[in-house]
């Protein structure tokens, strides 16, 4: 049987600011397999790591990400939680998240395009992943599944993976069509028969987001998905081998 993967969602998102390096750092010290983390385009083009359209909710500033430049947004501290921390923690370009994260965790680099788009960040994100020799360590994904079809037309060898919630009527097409290497489903809406179905089709299931052992050991019951996200990565040292 295959490792059932511990993917930090944004990192160690329990215990450190979300998407920053500290949290990266902290959920591989953890044991992390796999990290995930959020990428949109700064007013100047370059792909900075966080999850909401703006900065309110995670750092002292205030406004949209696309309306600041790179440096207008690492003036900022996005130490939100109050953590005691030497100095301000910066939000980090996906450039400073490959270069810090070791080579052997893989990155979950999801795409943010709604419901602000950003032209080009599909372009700028597999540009700056082939000139860090990254193909080999990600899975691109995104609720937008125009931009994972674009990823694919751009660059077919990268894998993509595709995230949704709700119910999908039309799930195997949508799988097929894309063509993606996993699927991300939220843990709240899974339907049971859709991942074994996936699964037996040999995609990748990785749910987000487990918050209790209950939802993995559900998980491992019907054998229904490869790995999951979680926020708080003390769940799988509770988990009986």
């Amino acid at each position: 049987m295959s490792k059932f993967l511990k993917i930090a969602h944004r990192g160690y998102s329990q215990i450190l600011p979300e998407n920053t390096i500290p949290a990266f750092l902290k959920a591989v010290e953890s044991g992390a397999d796999m990290i995930e983390f959020d990428v949109h385009l700064s007013r100047d083009g370059r792909t900075v790591v966080i999850h909401d359209n703006d900065v309110d909710r995670t750092s002292d500033g205030s406004g949209f990400v696309k309306d600041m430049t790179l440096q207008e947004l690492k003036e900022l501290d996005f130490n939100f939680l109050k953590i005691p921390y030497p100095g301000k923690i910066s939000i980090p370009t996906l450039e400073e998240v490959i270069d810090a994260v070791p080579a052997h965790i893989i990155l979950n680099i999801e795409l943010k395009n709604c419901p602000h788009k950003y032209e080009g960040i599909e372009e700028e994100v597999i540009a700056i992943l082939k000139r860090k020799n990254s193909f080999n360590r990600v899975i691109i994904s995104s609720f937008d599944h125009f931009a994972l079809e674009k990823v694919k037309k751009t660059s077919p060898k990268i894998k993509t993976g595709m995230l949704y919630e709700g119910g999908w009527i039309f799930f195997r097409d949508e799988v097929r069509h894309l063509d993606v290497y996993s699927i991300h489903p939220a843990i709240d809406t899974i339907d049971v028969q859709q991942l074994q179905w996936a699964r037996s089709q040999g995609l990748q299931v990785y749910p987000w987001v487990a918050k209790n052992i209950k939802d993995i050991l559900f998980l491992k019951k019907y054998n229904i998905a490869d790995g999951v996200m979680v926020n708080n990565l003390e769940l799988f040292n509770k988990l009986k081998e």
